[in-house]
Parts: structure tokens; C-alpha cells; sequence
């Protein structure tokens, strides 16, 4: 084992030789350490402005927005404006508000049912996919005793309350005892009479 230091052309400074493979200690490219701080950089700021301190919204956020702005706009209901509300917080606090005042009587203040169905079960009489709880909603069912809300609400009060009885689907909050049939998709199945 040759431990003197000697200079290669191409690899540098030799400083270790062992079973014939030669060792060099050669310092990192200017390019690379100032790749390599950027990027810790960045990463941190990353980090604190979507994440630590939320100042920034994530993509996923920013394309709900977006999505329920469309749908908004447009005055159509999407089965993914109704997906997507059932998972963001101003709608929610929205629809749980239309909730408390007009549903409450019927439903109880957890959804777990009085007069009408409990919603927070598997099980739904008029289908639990979006699109149906939205129609179920949006034109009652008088045959059963659930008014029409659409006429009152407007299109935008009953997407926002049919996102909100969607986020209550599955929390099995004790009440009445579960109606109609168990309900696993698809989300864009149309209401049953």
C-alpha cells in the first residue's frame, strides 16, 4: 500500500491507494454546492409557505377552488363540485348553516335522524351518491314528506347543504335505525323514486 500523495491529470490528487483502485479528494463544483443550497433553500420556503404557515394554497386546494368556482358560475351542479365541497371547509360551514336552519326538525342536529332518515348511515332511500342526494334535495320527494329545498335554497344553498349531507355519509352517529337500501357508488347514480 503506497500512501505517498501524488497528481493524476484527470482525477486529481491522489490521496489513498488500495488493491490497485486510486482515491481521489477532489473539491465539489462551484455549480454543484450552489445547486445544492438552492435547493435546500427552496425546499424550506416550500415548506413554511404551504405548509408551516399556509400562506400559499397546495394544488390540490387551488384546483377544489377552481372547480367549485366553475360550477358556481355555470349554475350547474358537477358530481366533483359536490366531491370536492364535501371536503372544503367554507363549504362545509356553509351547508351545515342551511343544515341547522331548515333540516334540524327532520334530520337532527347530527344528521342522525328524527322524523326523517338518519344520514349517516350506509344505508339511503332515495340513493347516496352525490348526484342523488343533490336531486333528493334540490326536488324533494312528497311521496315520502321531503319537500323541495331547490325552489327556496337556490341552486348554490342546495349544492352547498348536498355537499354537507354528503361529509355526514358513513359517521354512524346513533339514532334512528338505518332506511332503504346500502349505498356504495357509484357517485354520479341518478336518485330513486
Amino acid at each position: 500500500m503506497d500512501e505517498t500523495r501524488r497528481k493524476d491529470e484527470i482525477a486529481g490528487e491522489i490521496i489513498h491507494v488500495y488493491d490497485g483502485i486510486e482515491e481521489a479528494d477532489n473539491e465539489l463544483p462551484a455549480w454543484w454546492i450552489a445547486m445544492f443550497v438552492a435547493g435546500a433553500v427552496f425546499a424550506l420556503g416550500y415548506w413554511f409557505a404551504y405548509h408551516e404557515y399556509e400562506a400559499l394554497k397546495l394544488p390540490t386546494a387551488e384546483y377544489a377552488d377552481a372547480v367549485l368556482a366553475k360550477a358556481a358560475a355555470a349554475g350547474t351542479v358537477s358530481v366533483d363540485a359536490l366531491m370536492l365541497g364535501s371536503n372544503d371547509g367554507a363549504t362545509l360551514e356553509s351547508g351545515k348553516a342551511v343544515f341547522m336552519t331548515n333540516c334540524v326538525a327532520c334530520h337532527g342536529a347530527e344528521g342522525q335522524g328524527a322524523i326523517g332518515p338518519n344520514l349517516t348511515d350506509d344505508a339511503w332511500i332515495h340513493g347516496g351518491s352525490a348526484m342523488a342526494v343533490y336531486t333528493t334535495i334540490k326536488d324533494g320527494v312528497l311521496t315520502k314528506g321531503m319537500p323541495s329545498w331547490g325552489p327556496v335554497l337556490g341552486d348554490k344553498a342546495a349544492q352547498q347543504l348536498a355537499s354537507y349531507v354528503i361529509s355526514l355519509r358513513g359517521k354512524n352517529v346513533a339514532g334512528k335505525a338505518a332506511e332503504g337500501e346500502a349505498w356504495s357508488g357509484p357517485e354520479d347514480a341518478p336518485a330513486k323514486p
